[in-house]
This record gives C-alpha cells, structure tokens and sequence, in this order.
C-alpha cells in the first residue's frame, strides 16, 4: 500500500507565455499541481488536493486517493509507461475487486490540455455497479497571498470548473483566470455507462465516493451548486454497470480558461 501523497513525480511542460502549460503527476495519479498560462498556478497554492474515488454499491466499500489523504484500501500504484509527453499509472483496490488505470497525457498547443482517461475493470468475478469520480481541488491564480482563498465554483452536465471572474465583487489578489475539468463523451463501452454529472460545492475536501454529491470525506454535508466568494472544489462522476472482467473508460481534460 502506498500513502497519499502530494509530491511531484512525473513533471510536464510545454509552450510559453499564453499556451505555457506546465503540472506535475504524483506516483499514485494525483496533479500535485497545474499551472497555465505561465505564472498562473491553477490548483497549487499551500498544498494540491486532486485524485480519484470509487464506490462500490453493492458493498457501499469506497476507495478514494485525494492527495491529502486515502481511503487506505489501495495497492501500490504500478508504473507501466512514462514518456515525455505520457504517465500511465495502474492501481488495484487491496481487496482484488477494481483496478484502476489512468493515462495521463499532455496535450499542448493554442488550448493547452492535460486528457485523463481512467480505465475501471471489475476483477472481482461477479457483476458490479460502482460509481467512478474525479476531484478537483480548484484554486486558480494567487488565492493564497491574499488574506483569503475565496474563489467562485460551479458544475454542469459535463464540467466542474473554479474561477476568478473578470469583475470580482471581493476583494483578491488574483487575476480572471480559472480551470475547468470537462469530461469527453460517454463511457465506453455505451452498455456499462448508467450516468454522469459535474457539479461544484462549498468545500476544500474530495467527495465520499459512495455519496458524491451529499457529503465530503471528512463527513460534511455538501450542497452541490453554484459557490460565489467562498471555499470551494468540484467532481465529475460516472455511475458504471461492469459485467465480470468488463472494464469501462472514461475520459476527462483539464483545461484553463
């Protein structure tokens, strides 16, 4: 088992100035931060909370690695490719039922992009619904030398997203600049997708995998919504039906705006 951390290992950049994208993934599949364009650090201000959750709902088991901490019930995660451009980081659950597998790719350009496609494959032997989740500890630009890190949040059908508006009717340090997490198209296979939200709440913490939408980790009832001038973060989540051995992919991007 290895421990949540928060620590670089796998580091990408590319471009300059407007397009200059530059994060760093964690040995277990975390952004330990983002930053674009140059000089703006997206998730990174005292610390990079980021990752990935997975509830079983037949068991109500959750399995979650959020950077500042973990559920505990993970294997060592597993290096099976680096490249310049590429991170593929593969993780079983300790109880032998799911595993995990994230390829993270940069993508420059004039939109510079982070894709992340997680792949979850039912190694249990017997049919599973599970709900797959991405959190995104959003805190664009200079939250943390102000004397606050109030930033505005919200979510659609297919993105989460945290901001700095043009004209902020609070006082803060940071320039308009935000990072949204979009995912791209449905699960596939189509056969094992059940359902999909993005959504933003008023907490720094990861969702519970197995209530994404009503508490966080740390047991605080969460109100999915629009979050104006206040702490924040946001999540996109699947609902997945897997056949035994099945495996279902997903894919999301982090991209600034």
């Amino acid at each position: 088992m290895a421990d949540a951390t928060e620590t670089c290992s796998y580091k990408f950049t590319s471009g300059s100035g407007a397009t200059y994208m530059n994060y760093c993934v964690t040995v277990n599949g975390n952004f330990a931060n983002f930053q674009s364009p140059a000089g703006v650090e997206m998730l990174d201000q005292h610390h990079a909370w980021e990752g990935y959750g997975v509830c079983d709902l037949g068991t109500n088991v959750e399995y979650w690695d959020y950077g500042y901490a973990s559920s505990g019930n993970w294997k060592a995660p597993v290096k099976v490719k680096e490249t310049p451009t590429e991170v593929e980081i593969e993780r079983s659950t300790s109880d032998g039922l799911y595993l995990l597998t994230q390829t993270i790719t940069e993508l420059p350009g004039a939109s510079p992009e982070a894709r992340i496609v997680m792949v979850l494959k039912n190694t249990s032997g017997t049919e599973k619904t599970a709900i797959l989740s991405r959190f995104a500890g959003f805190l664009p630009d200079k939250g943390a030398s102000g004397s606050n890190l109030n930033e505005n949040y919200d979510g659609s059908e297919d993105s989460a997203w945290g901001y700095i508006p043009a004209n902020a009717t609070y006082t803060t340090p940071s320039t308009p600049y935000g990072l949204m997490l979009n995912s791209i198209g449905a699960p596939a296979p189509a056969s094992t997708f059940a359902f999909s939200l993005g959504f933003a709440y008023g907490s720094q913490y990861g969702p519970d995998p197995c209530l994404p939408t009503t508490q966080d980790t740390q047991g605080t009832h969460l109100f999915p919504g629009m979050v104006i001038n206040n702490y924040g973060a946001g999540a996109y989540t699947y609902g997945l039906i897997l056949n035994k051995n099945q495996t279902s992919t997903v894919t999301l991007r982090y991209l600034p705006f």
